[in-house]
């Protein structure tokens, strides 16, 4: 399994900014220090979990919404919940739902570029 730092910090940012919080701002919430901050967010040092999980607490999010795609396999929970969503789906309704989620998808990775 490999862990994308890269998303992980992209997502950070993402949340961060939703929130109106500088780096700084983050910084002094976390007891981190601004560079680290600056670090983790574009990816070129490793977020430990301490820190991740005082950045979670700061910005007000599960570590979920931080990691939920950063793995390059999907878990098995992530399979199963799929499933579960399809599951008594008409043959139209599950191809409208892929097709919905091949549009959400596309949309993602055009705002991440």
């Amino acid at each position: 399994m490999v862990i994308d730092y890269k998303r992980i910090g992209r997502n950070i940012r993402e949340v961060r900014h939703l929130r109106g919080l500088t780096q700084d701002a983050l910084a002094e919430k976390t007891d981190l220090s601004s560079n680290h901050i600056s670090h983790v967010e574009i990816g070129s040092s490793p977020v430990s979990l301490p820190a991740l999980l005082k950045i979670c607490e700061a910005l007000e999010v599960t570590t979920d919404r931080i990691l939920y795609d950063t793995l390059t396999q999907p878990t098995p929970q992530m399979s199963v919940a799929v499933a579960e969503c399809f599951e008594g789906a008409t043959p139209q309704e599950a191809s409208i739902m892929l097709a919905v989620a091949r549009s959400a998808k596309q949309a993602l990775q055009s705002m991440s570029k």
